[in-house]
């Protein structure tokens, strides 16, 4: 092991605690993701439970680009 393995090692793990308790949280207040959890909780489905491919699509793109544009599947 490096000499500075250890120190690299706490680096991630701060990192990811940082991105894990901060940015996270952050994201759910945004207002698109706020709007389909409270939709989700309105549906008496619990949004922390479920995987991400059950979730429903989120807006993230106007619609008229899925019509002119060839997306991949």
């Amino acid at each position: 092991m490096s000499p500075g393995g250890p120190l690299r090692l706490a680096a991630v793990v701060a990192g990811l605690g940082v991105v894990w308790c901060g940015g996270l949280p952050w994201i759910g207040r945004c207002a698109a993701v706020a709007r389909h959890v409270a939709e989700m909780e309105s549906r008496e489905v619990n949004p922390s439970a479920m995987v991400y491919t059950e979730l429903e699509r989120l807006p993230v793109r106007p619609r008229w680009v899925e019509t002119r544009v060839i997306l991949w599947p």
